[in-house]
């Protein structure tokens, strides 16, 4: 089963945003075996959404929209959709009074505008937006190149993802058990270029069976590069002895497996602890490695310098807490404690050219989490 993805949005064309739910629609599908052969951004223009459908619907089984299903006059994928399908559109009295009311317990006006998004193509599964007042819709329809279902859905993230939760998952539970699954064994190695990294795993697989079955890939998300061999679940037995061996040549390099994070797991460790992170070497990095991860925690605290002044006794009196700060060019000191548990380590970067400063700083900010990730036994 084959799907593709179509994000509709003048906003997202010009760069004012980034266009992120095609890239979580395909991680939400790949567990289910459905393999997305295309992300598609377009602008809000109705002969260009038209084209898109019909070049769209040359490959994919399944095509997801997003986009375009709000109040306004730039808002018709909805009307271009029935149209490209050969469907009359229907108003729906219950997703009115759906809206009527949402509106009207929050405050606000309800406008004889906001009844365009109670059009839906005759036939259509209505699929109750939770966080909006935009409903999505399902439907099947029969193509010159096989039967299609579509699935058009708000452009807000928050939305699709109640959606998804509400309806898609067992629509895709059960129209995809008959799917073969793919399995991904990763790799997030530290400190070897993407090509040297490349080398390693290309030898280690030297010989291996003649498949299509098997795909190697690499990618850069500094300071890591990621290995990464997908292949058919019920091929597992075939491919773990080349598994073994990329394994064996990546070991003294690698950090974590299977898209393991290690910054998830020292924040989830100190999730109910008063705890506080120094940085005094990586120019922010720990801190944008953190983030993500820290919203919606309460007891913690950071604390960042550019500076390198630090006395001695700096940490003498505190417990729970995690610091970083320089020592030479390529090296820096990492303290860290929790509940009386305290280690200090030197970490020394492989990076020695005075034009990999920034690279320096990402790998400092990673070890530290490295170090501590350790006592958690990651």
């Amino acid at each position: 089963m084959k799907a593709s993805i179509l994000a509709v949005g003048t906003e997202l064309t010009t760069g004012q945003i980034i266009n992120r739910n095609a890239s979580a629609i395909s991680a939400k599908l790949k567990p289910y075996g459905v393999q997305t052969l295309a992300h598609l951004t377009i602008p809000d223009k109705r002969l260009v959404i038209l084209e898109s459908l019909k070049y769209l619907e040359a490959s994919a089984d399944l095509i997801f929209i997003t986009g375009g299903l709000g109040p306004t006059s730039d808002d018709f994928t909805r009307d271009l959709v029935a149209e490209w399908a050969g469907l009359e559109m229907k108003f729906d009295e219950t997703s009115w009074n759906y809206i009527v009311e949402r509106l009207t317990s929050r405050g606000y006006q309800v406008r004889e505008s906001q009844r365009q998004q109670c059009y839906f193509p005759i036939g259509a599964k209505i699929l109750i937006n939770s966080e909006g007042t935009a409903h999505g819709f399902q439907f099947s329809v029969l193509r010159p190149t096989g039967q299609k279902t579509i699935f058009v859905l708000p452009g807000p993230p928050r939305e699709i993802e109640a959606i998804w939760k509400d309806h898609l998952s067992n629509w895709l539970k059960e129209n995809t058990r008959e799917l073969t699954k793919s399995v991904t064994k990763a790799w997030d190695t530290l400190g070897v270029g993407e090509s040297e990294v490349a080398h390693l795993v290309e030898a280690a697989l030297t010989g291996r069976p003649d498949s299509e079955n098997l795909e190697i890939g690499y990618r850069v998300h500094l300071p890591y590069v990621e290995v990464k061999l997908t292949f058919p679940e019920n091929e597992g037995g075939t491919w773990q002895n080349w598994i073994t061996k990329v394994d064996e040549v990546l070991k003294k390099i690698t950090i974590t497996r299977d898209f393991t994070d290690v910054a998830e797991v020292v924040t989830k460790a100190v999730k109910n602890i008063d705890f506080t992170f120094y940085d005094y070497a990586s120019e922010g990095y720990l801190h944008s490695r953190l983030s993500p991860f820290l919203r919606g925690q309460k007891k913690w605290s950071f604390k960042q310098s550019f500076s390198s002044d630090i006395t001695a006794d700096f940490f003498e009196q505190e417990d729970q807490f995690l610091a970083i700060f320089p020592y030479e060019e390529d090296k820096c000191v990492v303290v860290f404690s929790i509940n009386g548990h305290r280690i200090l380590k030197n970490i020394e970067a492989p990076m020695k050219s005075p034009l990999m400063s920034e690279r320096r700083k990402q790998y400092f900010a990673e070890m530290a989490l490295v170090e501590v990730s350790k006592t958690f036994k990651l």
